[in-house]
């Protein structure tokens, strides 16, 4: 698989096969993802990967949180807005989503099942946590960013599908509750990795792209 069919390829996995993926898969995706470019090269990324009871325990835990109503925690704030256009683009992936599952805008009880499913890390068999020191900043954040994509393009290689999920790092302290996190470390972002599920209707939907030409200016070319 090329580069340029292996990001063609790339999307968001929301359903996955109850079949481990195998540790030295995982341990072989990380090694090359740890050649990521980051800025000065300082490598600000640790992973954390979790499968298993333990991460049965953790989805558990963050289920009750939500049927709690309880509110997000996480390590690093999420946006309390969007302006436009990037409002209408998250918009159009719920809205996509939902009606790919079958799901009207009223049903509450199927959109909550949804994220059940979302806070259980949609039933993946592993979770690659990506963490970075508490008092690192923007550019660290871009880093991380860059080493998630890498590490995405690398599993669809070997098969593996992924989900980048914010939700995942929603309620760090129940992660710390069940596992021994290095101190000083903050949560940035959850990839769920596993096998496809290719007949869930999850699976069948794709978030679209804008055109080239709303996107990029030439200068002298």
């Amino acid at each position: 698989m090329d580069i340029v069919e292996a990001i063609h390829n790339r999307r968001s996995t929301r359903a996955f096969l109850p079949k481990p993926v195998p540790k030295t898969v995982i341990e072989n995706i990380l090694d090359a993802a740890r050649w990521a470019p980051s800025w000065g090269n300082t490598q600000p990324w640790e992973f954390l990967v979790v499968g298993g009871e333990a991460l049965g325990k953790i989805g558990k835990d963050f289920c009750c949180r939500l049927a709690e109503g309880a509110k997000d925690n996480p390590d690093i704030s999420m946006p309390a807005e969007w302006d436009e256009p990037y409002k209408s683009r998250y918009q159009q992936v719920g809205e996509g989503l939902f009606d790919t599952l079958g799901v009207a805008r009223d049903d509450k009880a199927a959109r909550n099942a949804h994220y059940q499913k979302m806070y259980a890390f949609f039933g993946a068999p592993a979770v690659i946590f990506i963490l970075m020191g508490e008092n690192l900043g923007r550019y660290s954040l871009f880093d991380c960013g860059s080493v998630t994509q890498t590490i995405c393009l690398l599993a669809g290689r070997e098969g593996l599908g992924t989900c980048v999920l914010a939700a995942a790092v929603r309620h760090p302290d129940i992660i710390r509750a069940h596992l021994s996190v290095p101190p000083g470390k903050k949560f940035v972002i959850g990839i769920a990795i596993g096998y496809p599920d290719a007949d869930s209707p999850y699976n069948k939907f794709r978030s679209n792209r804008v055109p080239l030409g709303e996107i990029v200016s030439w200068v002298d070319l």
